[in-house]
């Protein structure tokens, strides 16, 4: 009953976000959802989960906005076929602080968590993650076979 209550709670929270805000938000709050389910967790795990989650994945949202404009300025360097040795390297190093800086906050993510659900719930959180990724893909990937 709790979970169902939980559930209610959160997608009632992001209802109001999906006529703002559009597919990204709608995405947003159907992670969130199939998380709730997957993770199973009581209304005081609940309380400390999704502050540190919530908190990671705006730390991650900016790192991914961060890798979009260095891929942007690699391609237009790319595409100038001008670009030096010394700007190839600078895009390499970008490159590598932004996946160590993305591995650093998974890590952190991780050890925050370890203070406040159970191990076995970390866990179920890791595979939620890379099943509802994978969900995703595949809805694109049938999406775009119907088109």
């Amino acid at each position: 009953m709790k979970k169902i209550i939980l559930l209610i709670y959160v997608i009632f929270i992001y209802s109001g976000i999906f006529a703002q805000n559009g597919s990204r938000e709608k995405i947003k709050a159907f992670k969130i959802a199939y998380i709730t389910e997957k993770l199973n967790l009581s209304s005081k795990e609940a309380q400390e989960f999704w502050p540190i989650y919530n908190n990671h994945e705006e730390i991650i949202e900016n790192l991914r906005k961060e890798k979009r404009k260095l891929m942007k300025a690699l391609k237009e360097a790319d595409d100038s076929e001008n670009i030096t040795d010394k700007r190839a390297e600078d895009f390499i190093n970008q490159y590598l602080e932004s996946e160590e800086k993305k591995s650093k906050a998974k890590k952190n993510l991780i050890l925050d968590l370890k203070k406040s659900i159970p191990n076995k719930k970390i866990i179920k959180l890791i595979k939620a993650e890379r099943d509802f990724h994978k969900r995703m893909l595949d809805r694109i990937k049938g999406h775009r076979k119907e088109h």
